[in-house]
């Protein structure tokens, strides 16, 4: 058995124990020995003098269901230390798939459309994704709204009990092949269609199972939070399920007055209940997240024809609704490939329009000009907010980002999908975190969240995914600019024992695996 000794690090071993320095030694793809320094005898040392050995980083909020497929080396995982990702939230997944309209569906995650479906059921798609190789690992969880499409199609309301049965068979079956668990999008549709019943039903599903629910919320503004928090928690009290709120956060929230009652809340709640974050001020979604919910709700189809029959009363619907001040908007993806509009906020466009458009008219026109493939980002989020969610002990860093390599160009991604963790970590330990507690949120209790023992931590026996950074000079360098610059201070990644990225750059090494959960 070769092996190798990674010498003269400091072990911060993802569970919170005091850091120390320790040579590990790593073969057929483990942690097979942790030894005090200079004392661990192989043929192979790679010397980490001055560099902190931490474990894999655990994204529990991804979305490279699909980019997995058009870049298996995952750029913008592992060069920030990422080598799990749980994908398949809010809702959206690449399966079940549903017929005409499926990829519009989820347009919001299908960012390289030359990736072809080859699947329909959930099982189907865990053999497509163990079918390629790849640099990081991957856990899926099932999306909702796939689910309800596949049983209701786009039909609008509530769903009948029949129909609430056919989808909970659905995710029993994807829970028993190797799903980690389901996500709801409560704002994206069809998941926002959803009555109460609806929910229950599937988070019952999942409790029975012990497996985890994430949850897009209705709302994250001032004015719905707390009400989209109550929700969720009289959820997880009755189904008894463990739910996971989704990129917890507050936007257009003046005072933080709204996140000061969601974050009591959640203290609070006898429930099993956590969260995950990411250090930005801005997310990243479709534009059709600005129309009223009863339009987005009837699908896309229904969409283009209200954009292209009504458009001056949808664009005087828009300025009676937004709260996003058109400099807070920018346009990511407008189409395929270059678009006048991209990397542009609406108030930029409306002062150089040559027909004296404004910001609405500009959002409406946009959107039917290119068949509502557009997706934009949206700042909302006072930095103090963002600070004191990621400080919350409940909270695991996540970066609601996606695979992607360093020369993608179908739009322009949000700096999140290759940031996260060095943003994360510079400001929780700028803040006064401890370095130990730091990681814990990044490897241990993300892993333990989703169930996944056997990752996120540095211990013998378990498998050599394994980070080796610098903590005096982690960072992220991306900005919504520049969103493909890779961070500072990660030095070295391996994900079973192979070297994945290195200075900067990924190897090319596809040492990745498919996750399935066991019972």
């Amino acid at each position: 058995m070769s092996a190798t000794v990674l010498a003269g690090a400091t072990v911060v071993d993802g569970t919170g124990a005091p850091a120390r320095p320790a040579d590990i030694t790593v073969a057929d793809g483990r942690i097979v020995a942790i030894d005090a320094p200079g004392t661990a005898d192989a043929t192979v040392r790679e010397q980490l003098d001055g560099l902190v050995l931490t474990p894999g980083f655990v994204d529990l909020h991804a979305h490279s269901d699909l980019t997995r497929f058009a870049y298996p080396t995952g750029d913008t995982r592992v060069l920030q230390g990422i080598t799990t990702e749980v994908v398949g939230n809010c809702g959206l997944s690449p399966a079940p798939t549903s017929g005409d309209g499926f990829r519009d569906a989820i347009a919001t995650i299908d960012v390289v459309p030359d990736v072809p479906i080859t699947w329909e059921s959930a099982a189907e798609y865990l053999d497509a994704l163990d079918g390629i190789e790849a640099a990081w690992n991957v856990a899926p969880l099932l999306g909702h709204g796939s689910v309800r499409r596949r049983v209701m199609g786009d039909a609008p309301g509530a769903a009948t009990a029949a129909e609430r049965a056919a989808m909970s068979h659905l995710v029993a079956d994807a829970l028993d092949a190797g799903y980690w668990g389901l996500s709801y999008g409560l704002m994206y549709a069809p998941g926002e269609m959803s009555d109460a019943d609806e929910l229950h039903a599937l988070a019952a599903t999942v409790a029975e199972r012990d497996a985890l629910l994430g949850v897009h919320m209705r709302a994250y503004d001032s004015e719905g939070l707390v009400d989209a928090v109550d929700d969720m928690l009289r959820l997880a009290a009755d189904s008894r399920v463990r739910l996971q709120i989704s990129h917890l956060r507050s936007i257009i929230d003046p005072d933080g007055s709204a996140l000061d009652g969601a974050l009591a809340r959640i203290r609070a709640s006898a429930s099993d209940v956590a969260a995950d974050a990411y250090p930005y001020l801005a997310g990243h979604t479709t534009l059709l997240q600005l129309l009223p919910p009863a339009l987005r709700a009837r699908g896309t189809a229904e969409i283009l024809t209200e954009v292209r029959g009504a458009p001056d009363a949808l664009a005087e619907q828009l300025r009676s609704t937004v709260q996003f001040p058109p400099d807070a908007v920018t346009i990511v993806r407008a189409g395929e490939g270059a678009a006048p509009e991209l990397g542009r906020t609406l108030a930029q466009l409306q002062a150089d329009d040559p027909h004296g458009r404004d910001w609405a008219r500009i959002v409406v026109d946009v959107i039917d000009r290119h068949d509502a493939a557009v997706d934009a980002i949206l700042v909302g989020t006072r930095p103090v907010d963002a600070a004191r969610v990621l400080a919350e002990p409940y909270v695991s860093v996540a970066s609601d980002g996606v695979a992607l390599a360093l020369d993608h160009t179908v739009n322009l991604p949000h700096p999140r999908s290759i940031g996260t963790f060095p943003h994360a970590m510079r400001d929780l330990l700028d803040a006064g975190m401890p370095l130990e507690q730091t990681v814990h949120k990044m490897t241990a209790q993300p892993a333990d969240r989703l169930g996944l023992t056997s990752r996120g931590r540095i211990r013998v026996g378990a498998p050599a995914d394994l980070v080796a950074l610098d903590p005096s000079t982690v960072g992220d360098r991306a900005d919504y600019t520049r969103p493909l610059t890779a961070p500072s201070g990660i030095e070295r990644v391996w994900v079973a024992g192979h070297c994945v990225a290195a200075d900067g750059h990924v190897t090319g090494r596809l040492p990745g695996v498919l996750l399935r959960r066991t019972r």
